[in-house]
């Protein structure tokens, strides 16, 4: 987490700087300072951090009780995706639980409501990923030509292959895991290019195919045709520039300039997409933690917090996401402060990126955020 790291820098500059007024080393400073000294000072620096993060040996210390703002308490945070939209909560529990009905109106329903449409089938697929009793009772019924169903199959077996693998890293992942990833995927664009026939004008799988072309390793020319295909039916669709970015990162195939610039045209088309700009920042920031000074990432924080007030930006199915960025954004660039009444809305949703990319540690580090926002309201 590059705060913490960026505190840790910190913390250690300041300890450098009075070890040195008092003509001792670092080292030989930190074994001298009674743990209170150090303490204050640790809170000078970051004064929502728990001191026992930046030096092992120091007192464990309540952390800031984020209630006292009028927030929830850590242990009734979700990491839940479908809680975030009733009628896709509602589908997905009755898919869980075996009744493929309500998925099948909700699909048919968001046909034309890309963003709506989008939500849905990655919150289905995960479902269809982990049983998909109630997908094929819906096969039963309608047969292998329903478009709505092809466009979920595809997104299921994205799923499928990433649960397959695993989430550690490529060195602890065995190799039988990898096998199945791979063997996975290729089902996973076989299913998405007959969605685009039998619903040619759908965007979603489309963007289910961006969501694989880093994993299939498409040269860039291979992920120019995807990407034309998807934005001649949705110019401004959210999960497919998300999962583009991840495409051009300099793990895949760009670099953080090219990142910085596709994000940039995305957010000058539209504020609704204003959130890239931070999520280039929050992926460059563990090689470097100035970003979050940089002029092109607080713009975007502006226009994002003023898109977030207006009714469209409010009130959309991606408002929470867009809170999301916009509150851990804030608090990386060292305005939290703007960044409590987000997390009130926010309330216990601690749901999606980036809180999901620390896995088990999402709520936790979700509210590691809120305590960081809080303290800087003192």
């Amino acid at each position: 987490m590059a705060l913490l790291l960026g505190t840790k820098t910190r913390v250690l500059m300041a300890l450098r700087k009075e070890a040195k007024r008092r003509g001792l080393s670092v080292t030989a400073y930190m074994e001298a300072a009674p743990p209170e000294t150090l303490i204050a000072l640790i809170r000078q620096v970051d004064p929502a951090v728990n001191p026992a993060e930046i030096v092992p040996g120091l007192p464990d210390l309540p952390a800031v009780d984020v209630t006292r703002w009028g927030l929830p308490p850590e242990q009734t945070l979700s990491t839940s995706l479908s809680r975030r939209i009733p009628v896709v909560s509602a589908a997905v529990a009755a898919a869980r639980a075996g009744d493929h009905r309500p998925a099948v109106d909700l699909l048919t329903r968001s046909a034309g409501d890309w963003a709506l449409r989008s939500v849905a089938v990655h919150a289905l697929g995960e479902a269809a990923a982990d049983d998909d009793t109630w997908v094929r009772s819906w096969r039963a019924v309608t047969g292998e030509y329903d478009p709505h169903l092809a466009v979920l199959d595809a997104h299921a077996l994205f799923w499928l292959a990433w649960k397959l693998r695993g989430n550690k890293p490529g060195a602890a992942t065995r190799a039988d895991q990898h096998d199945a990833f791979h063997e996975t995927v290729v089902r996973a664009e076989t299913a998405a290019r007959r969605a685009t026939e039998l619903a040619p004008n759908d965007p979603t799988p489309w963007c289910t195919l961006v969501t694989l072309a880093r994993a299939q390793g498409y040269d860039p020319i291979a992920f120019a045709a995807i990407w034309k295909e998807l934005q001649a039916r949705d110019p401004l669709h959210r999960t497919g520039h998300e999962f583009a970015l991840m495409y051009l990162s300099p793990e895949g195939n760009g670099s953080y300039e090219h990142l910085f610039a596709f994000a940039e045209r995305a957010a000058a088309a539209s504020p609704s997409l204003a959130f890239l700009v931070v999520q280039v920042a929050y992926d460059l920031e563990d090689h470097d933690e100035r970003v979050w000074q940089d002029p092109r990432v607080r713009r975007a924080l502006d226009v994002l917090l003023t898109w977030l007030g207006s009714a469209t930006g409010g009130r959309g199915v991606h408002a929470n996401s867009d809170r999301s960025w916009a509150a851990y954004g804030l608090v990386s660039s060292g305005r939290g402060a703007e960044a409590v009444p987000l997390f009130a809305q926010l309330g216990t949703d601690a749901a999606g990126r980036p809180w999901e990319d620390f896995g088990d540690n999402a709520a936790t580090v979700f509210d590691s955020y809120r305590r960081r926002a809080c303290a800087a309201t003192t």
